[in-house]
């Protein structure tokens, strides 16, 4: 790992909290390396927030680091008898909330046997009501067992009222830590190796730059048509050379919007027309092989 991988993998490890780092930080790196380290039947360790995908994807991680014993999916395939085995023999268990919420109220998890929950994709926790109650009754009845959430996605926290306190209290932890791209430690790490770009540049074939000289030739047109028509309305940044921008045309229905009720039945079309010619003109560029 990096040096900022590991010392977020430190953090997690020696504290009960909330970690929230940015995208494409290697955060499953990080998370591979905690089931690394509860790999072992002497823990109980359950992990909730998992998708078939990340269980399949640290499986696979933990499998090419020879780790013995991997992680237990639990699924519904599994008897509720099976189920209250897997719990005393210990290790990672990977399971729903749908599962673990019905073995809590069953009694069928030795919760003062569990060593500690990780959750994965944390950001959601406050839309996983049945996750959100199995953290409830596990620290109702397990005061020292450990709780540790991870999240790459930063932005979720950026909508609603304290929503980093509401999601803190609802896991149960008390400490934040916070790795953002512009962390000291991760921008000496990664400024260490800086990727080389390379540039490359595919000329259009001669067929493509006819139907771009045919498609702006049309644009020019409606232009001109809409300004024709509308002659009382401020479109003089309204050309072919601005048109094709991509955020041209938002701009435009931004500002016609407010009198949109008001515009006769051409030059909404003559919009929706050249709305047609810059997706056209976008599929030429794209789709060029």
């Amino acid at each position: 790992m990096l040096e900022y991988e590991n010392q977020m993998f430190l953090e997690a490890l020696q504290d009960d909290g909330l970690l929230i780092s940015a995208k494409g930080l290697g955060l499953e790196a990080v998370f591979t390396n905690i089931l690394k380290v509860y790999s072992d039947p002497g823990n109980l360790v359950i992990v909730l927030g998992m998708t078939d995908h990340y269980e399949q994807f640290f499986i696979h991680k933990l499998k090419e680091m020879n780790v013995k014993p991997l992680p237990k999916v639990m699924t519904a395939q599994i008897s509720s008898a099976e189920r209250e085995i897997l719990y005393l023999e210990g290790g990672v268990l990977f399971l729903s909330g749908r599962i673990f919420v019905v073995d809590l109220l069953k009694h069928r998890v030795p919760l003062d046997l569990v060593t500690g929950i990780l959750v994965w994709r944390a950001h959601g926790i406050m839309n996983l009501y049945q996750e959100a109650f199995c953290l409830r009754l596990y620290r109702q009845n397990n005061k020292t067992g450990f709780i540790k959430a991870f999240t790459n996605s930063a932005l979720t926290f950026t909508v609603g009222f304290e929503p980093v306190e509401h999601v803190m209290k609802t896991l149960f932890v008390k400490h934040l830590f916070l790795w953002p791209r512009f962390h000291t430690t991760v921008t000496s790490s990664l400024s260490a190796c800086k990727p080389e770009v390379i540039e490359l540049h595919v000329k259009i074939t001669k067929k493509m730059q006819r139907t771009q000289m045919a498609l702006l030739d049309i644009m020019n047109f409606v232009i001109k048509e809409l300004k024709r028509l509308n002659k009382y309305l401020d479109l003089e940044d309204l050309t072919a050379e601005n048109a094709i921008s991509k955020n041209f045309y938002k701009q435009l229905q931004h500002q016609l919007d407010p009198i949109w009720h008001q515009l006769g039945s051409a030059t909404k079309q003559l919009v929706t027309d050249l709305k047609l010619l810059c997706t056209f003109l976008t599929y030429l560029e794209s789709n060029n092989d």
